[in-house]
């Protein structure tokens, strides 16, 4: 049995797709402004890790990305270089892709621009506000937060501490807590016209119409990184429910840890970034995948290049017992490997697999046989090439 710990559960909950057939997942995805960081590609991996393993033990994924090209700091990139806000979307969006094959990233199905999806962000909207869950206020759209009683609840807040956010500040919001949907008020280099004026469709409204369009009114898994709890993804689960009327039209919240540089997130704005493409270029891809799987992807990683490095012995091992497999697999081999496929089954646990995938390997290394192709599954799952 698979289990995934569910942030809206607070627990491992047993995982089974809606659709027999195909595991639906949902990727908050990049903003197109710059590259890929480590921050962001432990994201990635970690759901490839994932939908390796589902797709090992017979279950299709269809895994859809965003693509965030209406975004203001998308807006500041092309004003700061002179182009185009598309061309500098365009350009930092076939960076993503190559990130993504430099980095073994095979399980992405669908890449979806938000632009793509203007039209149905205003019927998205036009639907909330004839229902009576959104309204005007200073010519923006809010989604009114107090139509749903259990807003807060993903991110474990009380509506004491959901005042304490100052979220999408403006004058004549109905409450603290509202969502902003479309935004007519500030000055921005690109806007578009609407049927509720000219002006750009808001952050968290963008994925859920993105969400919405290619996977109706439910879906398996909404994964990406644990900043986003509150308030993009709670107002992500909010606009769901409004607009599928399903009280649960998400199975899974799963969410990954930071990874941290002297305490401090890995940020863009923070300027202590490592771009993916330059520790793949040094060290492979092979080494970073061991490095970042050797910690639960619900916690914190420190981000230490010594660290990573020393990965290297667990990588020798593996390319040396590449060459010592046979045509069978012993009885103890056997048992490894199944132990595994067990650790993943529990809620990713990649640390106790990666423990396990090097005594496999020490044991072909001495002697023991493993059959070449239980040594090619377990990589295939670990996204190595050796």
């Amino acid at each position: 049995m698979i289990c995934i710990f569910n942030s809206i559960s607070l627990r491992k909950d047993s995982f089974k797709p809606l659709d027999e057939n195909t595991a639906r997942i949902f990727i908050c995805g990049p903003t197109l402004y710059d590259f890929t960081h480590l921050g962001h590609a432990r994201i990635f991996l970690t759901y490839d890790l994932m939908c390796r393993h589902l797709n090992q033990r017979g279950i299709p994924t269809d895994v859809l990305v965003n693509m965030t090209d209406i975004n203001q700091n998308v807006f500041n990139k092309a004003a700061l270089e002179g182009r185009d806000y598309r061309e500098v979307a365009h350009f930092y969006a076939n960076a993503f892709a190559d990130d993504l094959s430099l980095l073994n990233i095979r399980s992405v199905s669908r890449l979806a621009y938000v632009s793509d999806f203007l039209e149905s962000i205003k019927e998205h909207i036009l639907k909330l506000l004839d229902d009576d869950f959104a309204y005007y206020a200073n010519g923006n759209v809010y989604l009114d937060s107090s139509k749903l009683e259990s807003y807060g609840n993903l991110s474990r807040q009380s509506q004491d501490q959901l005042l304490d956010h100052r979220l999408d500040i403006g004058p004549h919001k109905k409450n603290q807590t509202d969502i902003m949907l479309w935004n007519c008020s500030e000055e921005f280099d690109f806007t578009w016209d609407s049927k509720f004026g000219q002006g750009i469709p808001w952050w968290h409204i963008q994925d859920t119409a993105v969400a919405f369009e290619n996977f109706g009114i439910n879906y398996d898994i909404h994964g990406g990184a644990r900043e986003l709890l509150y308030p993009h993804h709670e107002a992500h689960l909010a606009q769901y429910k409004l607009l599928s009327k399903s009280n649960n039209p998400v199975g899974t919240w799963m969410h990954v840890g930071l990874v941290t540089v002297c305490g401090e997130k890995m940020s863009k704005s923070l300027g202590n970034v490592v771009w993916s493409k330059d520790l793949v270029r040094k060290h492979g891809q092979n080494l970073l995948r061991l490095y970042l799987f050797s910690s639960h992807y619900r916690s914190d990683i420190a981000y230490e290049e010594k660290v990573l490095v020393g990965m290297k012995s667990l990588l020798q091992k593996a390319e040396l017992a590449s060459l010592q497999t046979s045509g069978r697999t012993d009885n103890a081999l056997s048992k490894l490997v199944e132990e595994f496929s067990a650790a993943l089954d529990d809620d990713l646990d990649s640390p106790r697999a990666i423990s396990v995938f090097e005594k496999i390997c020490s044991m072909t290394i001495s002697g023991s046989n493993l059959d070449a192709r239980d040594f090619k599954r377990i990589c295939d799952v670990l996204g190595l090439e050796i």
